[in-house]
């Protein structure tokens, strides 16, 4: 592993750092700020503060992820579902995303006071990880190692950083997996690729893009990659099985193509004070379309991966569109992407014609 790249992750993981304490310094380091305990969930932050002994954080209304992820944490494998899994929204739609809160809590093993810490901190190893694994990528690439802060700038990674999500343990393995799929190491791109599906099942689109470019470029199957699938079919059972009648509702973010865009460009333009929403909206929109334009004229590992984000961009629903919030974390695989296809290609199509240009020279 070079180097340069393992720099690259030691300068996410001091980044990252900073960034949480940054937040964390703001409310006397308590380390339930990025957790996101909600003002409309009482009864969830009563819970939390008896098995804390201390004061949460609340946050205005409906708080966010990291207080689904805390709950799931507690009791990772579902043992207790009636003590734990009562407090998610969604229990069968929050508990299949399950690496992020089992690796933050070693597996239900630490208690309470660690773990809320594990939140933080399984997060500020995943931007160094990522970080690392993006500048190997951007390296195999032509490119600088520089181009590995293209994970650790990613707006929806550092919007993700600052509430305990899953998004960076999943990006950060996909990246791994596109990094391992590159070098021809197959078996440890379906780890990682496993890994980041069992921390976001989206993720499964990563995996089958990526066994699409082994097919296309390499004239095999990889058959490897059907292991991240079963992983995910085989949880998504279990955790019906241990919940039972607590199944909730899944709720499905996807519209007619283009419908869900269009309403929020609607919006947008009504809404004062929509201006970062809207550049956001737009430059990923536009970025979703370059990726499928490049992908589909010169396939790469990357681009293979993150192309059914891309894709996924088209039929996303109005309200996941509206925030910058929301959409840069949906489509944080395609920003990262695009900031290392785009050069990468640029620089290919450069070395072309210099070669080009000698050829005749000496001709």
């Amino acid at each position: 592993m070079k180097r340069a790249a393992i720099i690259m992750g030691v300068i996410g993981v001091v980044v990252a750092s900073l960034m949480s304490v940054r937040l964390l310094a703001e409310l006397d380091f308590n380390p339930t700020a990025p957790v996101k305990f909600a003002t409309l969930s009482p009864e969830q932050n009563a819970y939390a503060e008896k098995l804390l002994g201390r004061e949460v954080v609340v946050a205005p209304r409906a708080g966010h992820d990291g207080k689904f992820f805390f709950s799931q944490a507690m009791d990772p494998f579902l043992l207790e579902p009636d003590v734990h899994a009562i407090y998610l929204d969604r229990p069968t739609y929050r508990a299949q995303r399950m690496a992020y809160p089992t690796l933050a809590s070693l597996g239900g093993l630490l208690p309470p006071s660690a773990t809320v810490w594990g939140l933080i901190v399984v997060n500020v190893v995943a931007m160094g990880v990522g970080t690392l694994f993006t500048a190997l990528v951007a390296l195999r690439m032509g490119l600088s190692q520089w181009y590995g802060l293209a994970f650790l700038l990613n707006p929806g990674m550092i919007v993700t950083l600052n509430i305990d999500g899953a998004g960076i343990v999943a990006l950060a393995a996909m990246m791994a997996a596109v990094y391992y799929t590159m070098k021809d190491e197959l078996v440890a791109a379906s780890v990682a690729l496993t890994v980041a599906c069992l921390a976001r099942e989206t993720m499964l689109i990563a995996a089958v893009g990526l066994g699409f470019y082994v097919l296309y470029t390499r004239r095999r199957v990889a058959w490897g990659f059907a292991v991240p699938a079963i992983a995910v079919a085989g949880w998504w059972f279990y955790v019906r099985y241990r919940l039972g009648g607590m199944t909730g509702q899944d709720i499905l973010a996807l519209e007619l193509p283009f419908v869900g865009f269009t309403q929020a460009f609607q919006r947008w333009l009504e809404t004062p004070g929509s201006a970062v929403n809207l550049l956001m909206g737009v430059v990923l929109a536009l970025m979703s379309v370059m990726v499928l334009i490049r992908t589909i004229k010169t396939p790469t590992a990357l681009g293979s991966a993150v192309a059914g984000f891309a894709l996924l961009a088209i039929v996303m629903s109005g309200p996941v569109w509206l925030n910058y919030f929301d959409s840069a974390r949906a489509l944080a695989p395609v920003l990262t992407a695009y900031l290392l296809i785009v050069p990468a290609q640029a620089r290919a199509g450069r070395s072309a014609a210099d070669a080009k240009v000698d050829s005749v020279e000496v001709s």
